[in-house]
């Protein structure tokens, strides 16, 4: 939920677990700045299907907000996708946190990496990385 002097919008994210694709989305904008939002809740209908990871946020700009889309809502659910990425998160950087010995953190690296659903979404987990490559992942 977005609510200021300017803009007042409500956004609901369903993401599917373990592939993490949006299966339900729905919103409304109550106040804003953006005409093109205004009563504009079907555009939401086009993230159905996408997947929370590498790529999302240039398919989101580009189905979703742009010219013919709206903004607000484009930066809305880019901003789901990321407390979903952080809810994935926090507990591994706890775990990391908490390794006592320089092999017990890389041991959580090596973990994390094979397990993380996120492998490929972005530059720190791309095929052939460094990180990849050191810790034999």
């Amino acid at each position: 939920r977005v609510d200021d002097t300017f803009l007042s919008a409500e956004l609901e994210i369903e993401v599917k677990i373990p592939d993490l694709k949006i299966v339900s989305i729905q919103g409304r904008i109550i106040r804003s700045f953006a005409e093109e939002c205004r009563n504009n809740a079907e555009i939401l209908k086009r993230a159905v299907g996408m997947r929370v990871g590498s790529g999302i946020t240039r398919l989101v700009k580009e189905t979703i907000g742009g010219s013919n889309g709206c903004n607000v809502f484009a930066d809305m659910i880019l901003e789901g996708c990321n407390a979903v990425i952080m809810g994935f998160t926090v507990d591994e950087l706890d775990t990391q946190l908490a390794a006592e010995t320089d092999e017990a953190f890389g041991q959580v690296l090596k973990d994390m990496l094979e397990n993380n659903p996120r492998v490929g979404s972005c530059i720190a987990f791309v095929e052939g990385n460094e990180l990849r490559r050191r810790l034999g992942v």
